[in-house]
């Protein structure tokens, strides 16, 4: 697919210019999860591709051989599309997954690029904007972050009580063993492992003291990229902590609008359920339009690869014919309200 890429770049439409003055002044940071389906990853990297831009692809360790060789191949096509320079055996639930985006992050860092916001995507998401919605509405955000926060009953608390450790880079255990308290009298929030970050909340995630040890301590806990990025975000719980972008309200009361997904228990699918969450199918499709997130998760090629199709050529459409974007929806979201500095 890959072996000559010019003709790889011509044949799947790659844009190689920035479409429009705007994108090209406001570069956005992508970290990209992948461990398995060639397609689903490149039909993603084609859909949020700018030259502008930056992507980081980390490659599951454990995966087959084979899928490593063609998503490097892949990437080697792309000046700013580069391999995370360290790979992790990713454990489901494991500090090895949270790891794996640190590892991207502290890559983009590194790089040249002075990309303004940084997204962590699993394989199977898509995008609902196209980049240049994305820039207006990250211009919005003007320097906060959007991530989840779960407070309350819902914390888990079990999760990172007990101990919990990754066994021949395959398996997580429960020791049975206790954890200590977090470092610095940190109360611990629950969210989703993705997010939408501004660079100020990633430089300080990988400089600053209480993200290093918040990190460290995450190390034996159950799943810590669920609570690793809503701890050190909202501050309603940890006053004591000054962090770039973080929210002080309610984390219960704050919208969301990093990624759609589709919970069992609570919305219909009309695709599959995979472990809780809805694998999007064609009739979940004008849901899927009218959403405000910038990305949904998660497609299958083998459950209705038509839904796939139809929402990449709306993509694409919306493009190349873009109509103006909800600015009034994004300016009264309640954490963006909450800021008075610009950042931009």
């Amino acid at each position: 697919m890959t072996s000559n890429c010019a003709e790889f770049i011509s044949k799947r439409t790659y844009s190689m210019r920035a479409l429009s003055s705007e994108e090209a002044e406001f570069p956005i940071a992508y970290n990209i999860l992948v461990h398995k389906d060639t397609e689903l990853f490149e039909r993603l990297l084609r859909a949020i591709y700018q030259p502008q831009n930056s992507y980081c692809i980390h490659v599951d360790a454990n995966s087959a051989e084979d899928f490593q060789t063609v998503i490097q191949k892949i990437a080697g096509c792309f000046p700013n599309v580069f391999i995370a320079s360290k790979l992790e055996h990713v454990v489901y639930a494991g500090f090895s997954r949270l790891q794996a985006d640190i590892n991207c992050m502290k890559d983009h860092l590194e790089r040249g690029v002075k990309w303004k916001y940084l997204l962590n995507l699993a394989g199977q998401a898509f995008p609902l904007k196209t980049n240049a919605e994305m820039v207006k509405i990250l211009k919005i955000y003007n320097g906060v972050n959007d991530i989840e926060g779960i407070y309350g009953a819902r914390v888990h608390r079990s999760r990172f009580e007990n101990e919990y450790l990754e066994v021949n880079k395959k398996t997580l255990k429960k020791t049975g063993a206790k954890n200590p308290q977090p470092p610095h009298d940190i109360d611990i929030v629950r969210g989703s492992a993705y997010g939408v970050f501004s660079r100020e909340f990633v430089h300080y995630i990988i400089t600053d003291a209480y993200a290093i040890d918040l990190l460290k301590w995450s190390e034996k806990t159950y799943s810590p990229d669920e609570h690793y990025w809503a701890t050190l975000h909202h501050t309603y719980t940890n006053p004591h902590m000054d962090v770039p972008g973080s929210y002080s309200g309610n984390p219960n009361k704050k919208p969301w609008l990093a990624v759609y997904v589709k919970w069992g228990g609570v919305d219909k699918c009309y695709g599959m359920w995979k472990r809780g969450v809805c694998i999007f199918g064609a009739a979940d499709l004008p849901d899927l339009r009218d959403r405000h997130e910038m990305f949904c998760n998660k497609f299958f090629l083998d459950v209705q690869p038509v839904a796939l199709d139809c929402l990449e050529a709306w993509i694409q459409h919306k493009t190349f014919c873009p109509s103006p974007i909800d600015h009034n929806f994004y300016s009264e979201l309640p954490f963006v309200k909450q800021l008075s500095k610009s950042w931009f």
